[in-house]
């Protein structure tokens, strides 16, 4: 037995309207449909606590945590947190000048430059007396160079592995670079499996980063990647 409102019985509330036996305000109710309120289920809510058992709940969860844009975002805030920390220890880096060794005294207007046998450079005045430690962010070419967002247009060499509808398949391609914020990269690049629009990248080393990219394999299939970057 059914409680839905078939074609028939608006229909057949239409004619009985139309006849004045019942009026708009009923016509209404029946052949507006009535949506199920769904109620709190104790049962359902400790099962979901503390059920690590049932395979289902395992793939809900799965499905929910590796999920591509939240690894996106995820991966975008956790990048921008570190990477802002990154980039404001770097302009306090005292700036180091390889002199093999040696010293170095440089006159500027009244006072001296004076680079030290470690690379560290201070200035000071004419009876030696330590002014001020240059630092990254003393000077503004160096400073620029290492500014934390900016177009860069690097090609390179990516290896790894996908998943997609069509299974787990090794891929191997090249792409571009080109854009970076902080430590995060932007990249488009194409593998022999298939084109990847949209590629995240973390850099672990000046000439690797780790990457993550969302595309398309050459079947129609959607994929995400996961694999390395190498930078020429």
């Amino acid at each position: 037995m059914t409680n839905e409102i078939t074609q028939q019985d608006k229909d057949n509330a239409k004619i009985l309207l139309d006849k004045g036996a019942i009026t708009q305000e009923q016509y209404k109710n029946i052949c507006t449909p009535v949506t199920p309120t769904e109620c709190f289920d104790k049962k359902k809510f400790i099962s979901g606590l503390v059920n690590v058992t049932n395979p289902v709940l395992w793939a809900k969860e799965f499905s929910w945590l590796l999920n591509f844009r939240k690894l996106i975002l995820v991966i975008l805030i956790i990048g921008s947190i570190f990477g802002y920390g990154y980039w404001k220890g770097l302009k306090g880096k005292p700036v180091h000048f390889d002199l093999r060794g040696k010293e170095a005294t440089i006159k500027l207007n009244e006072h001296y430059l004076k680079i030290e046998k470690d690379g560290t450079a201070k200035v000071i005045d004419k009876d030696g007396n330590i002014l001020k430690t240059i630092r990254v962010k003393d000077i503004p070419a160096l400073e620029k160079a290492l500014k934390p967002v900016g177009m860069t247009l690097k090609p390179f060499f990516t290896a790894g592995g996908s998943l997609g509808a069509t299974g787990a398949k090794a891929e191997v391609g090249f792409g571009m670079e080109w854009m970076k914020y902080y430590k995060l990269n932007f990249n488009s690049f194409i593998t022999n499996i298939g084109l990847y629009p949209l590629g995240i990248g973390y850099k672990i080393t000046d000439n690797f980063d780790a990457l993550l990219g969302g595309g398309f394999g050459y079947g129609g299939d959607q994929r995400v990647f996961i694999g390395g970057k190498f930078k020429f």
